[in-house]
């Protein structure tokens, strides 16, 4: 019967040792490992193009066609942006993270089991020498903790989707405006060819005149200098436009060689829209809920008060509820324990005050985000008004120079006058040409700083849904 009473304890411990290791490592999940090779990865990114069965998918869902021909919108450029830029797909994933993150929140904390074994090593004559105690503490929390838990993992995910809406947005406008720029560049070295052809025709003519003595050194000398002005400007510009095809190619995510057979298509600069007061409040009320920056700060003051319920919440102490058995040299024995945390040295109230001025900082900072959105609006909107003064006079300009350059060939065609009057009139042209596309380039500067304080296409028009649909769309999606 010693001998039972020996050797039963010791089964028993062996036992519940056993089943808590075979639990212990039936719950574990194996992850394999994902290293990153740099190469390989180089050699990927370096892959991408228009091509990609990804950047088609995405095409179609957006309601767009994918184009037969290397001519380009705007809107595939952004989509294809959207699904090929790194820092889109980081934002993305940013995302995901947030929304597993709910889950892992909203987990009930797991109950511990212990086992405490013990040998008497003096006793009694003949007593069981053995002494096991195991117990499951079963821990309760209080103040709804784990429901503030989630709350605070849902709003960290709602500031995670206005991010990725902040970084849709920054791929759209950097596209948008490597774009622009782009056909800005074009424009301008095409005018530069023009000049220079006029010019390089006026100095022939130039020479021409010297011949029959109706031109001196001096007027060669002129028409001289103004082809190098012309020809030194023309190899800059050309810099320009070969540096702007290359940021072209960086906003959409390609490498230039790869974009160099696309051909995008441009918005026409006749269709800068013209906007009255009562466009620039839509404008004030529509930044309200498309920029990012708003709504993420908005979602982040959540997370603020979220952080302050769990600091109020923490003052109720959780509870450890612990059914056990005891196995007591011999004697059996239910237990049973609950404990508590004493707030003896800290009640709480000092992570309150904190959570508090945390929460006060958050609300500041929604303040400073959204009077500085508003007051970038209203100096946008101003900016945008003088530049388009500037373009409608450029444009008067230019056409009283086609005006007179189109009587002067009529003349000439009449036989009067002489081609160095025609060739005067032309190169005039060009100047107020170039003035207006100066004004037009003001303009889509402007333009585009009213654009990106609402964040929502102005000019060009766009089929696209704005940020704020996408971060929604993205929010809707979240179980």
């Amino acid at each position: 019967m010693s001998h039972w009473g020996t050797a039963f304890p010791r089964l028993r411990i062996a036992h519940i040792g056993l089943l808590c290791a075979v639990v212990a490592v039936a719950s574990c999940r194996h992850v394999p490992s994902a290293p990153i090779d740099p190469g390989v990865n180089a050699r990927r990114l370096a892959a991408r193009s228009l091509d990609n069965s990804a950047v088609k998918a995405a095409l179609t869902s957006y309601g767009l066609t994918v184009p037969a021909s290397p001519s380009w919108s705007l809107d595939q450029l952004t989509v294809a942006a959207w699904t090929l830029r790194p820092d889109v797909a980081l934002a993305r994933s940013e995302v995901e993270a947030a929304k597993a993150n709910i889950v892992v929140q909203g987990k009930r904390p797991n109950p511990t089991l212990s086992l405490s074994p013990e040998r008497v090593i003096a006793n009694a004559a003949g007593a069981n020498p053995w002494v096991i105690a195991t117990s499951l503490a079963l821990p309760i929390e209080t103040a709804g903790k784990r429901g503030i838990r989630r709350a605070r993992a849902a709003a960290m995910e709602r500031a995670a989707e206005w991010q990725l809406g902040a970084a849709l947005w920054s791929a759209r406008a950097s596209v948008r405006a490597a774009l622009l720029a782009r056909d800005l560049a074009a424009k301008t070295v095409a005018l530069d060819d023009r000049e220079a052809g006029i010019r390089a025709d006026y100095r022939d003519w130039i020479e021409t005149r010297i011949k029959f003595g109706a031109a001196t050194n001096q007027d060669r000398l002129v028409a001289s200098q103004a082809l190098a002005e012309v020809e030194s400007r023309r190899g800059s510009d050309r810099a320009s436009l070969a540096a702007a095809t290359a940021n072209l190619a960086a906003a959409v995510g390609l490498r230039t060689d790869v974009f160099a057979a696309t051909s995008p298509t441009y918005p026409d600069l006749e269709g800068l829209p013209d906007f009255t007061d009562a466009d620039l409040a839509r404008m004030r009320d529509a930044a309200l809920v498309n920029r990012a920056d708003i709504r993420r700060s908005l979602a982040e003051y959540d997370v603020a008060e979220q952080d302050l319920k769990a600091a109020v919440a923490k003052q109720y102490p959780d509870i450890g509820f612990g059914p056990g058995y005891l196995f007591d040299q011999g004697a059996h024995k239910i237990t049973l324990t609950v404990d508590f945390p004493v707030p003896l040295f800290d009640n709480g109230g000092a992570a309150i005050d904190a959570a508090v001025a945390a929460r006060k900082v958050a609300a500041a900072r929604f303040d400073d985000v959204q009077a500085a959105a508003l007051g970038t609006i209203d100096s946008s909107f101003a900016r945008y008004q003088a530049t388009l003064k500037a373009v409608a006079s450029a444009r008067d300009a230019e056409a009283e120079a086609r005006r007179n350059y189109e009587t002067t060939n009529r003349v000439l065609t009449a036989g009067g006058g002489d081609r160095g009057s025609l060739l005067t009139a032309e190169i005039d042209l060009v100047t107020r040409l170039r003035n207006t596309l100066v004004a037009e380039t003001a303009a889509v500067d402007a333009v585009t700083a009213l654009e990106n304080a609402v964040e929502r296409p102005v000019f060009p028009a766009s089929s696209l849904q704005t940020v704020g649909a996408v971060a929604e769309k993205s929010h809707e999606a979240t179980p």
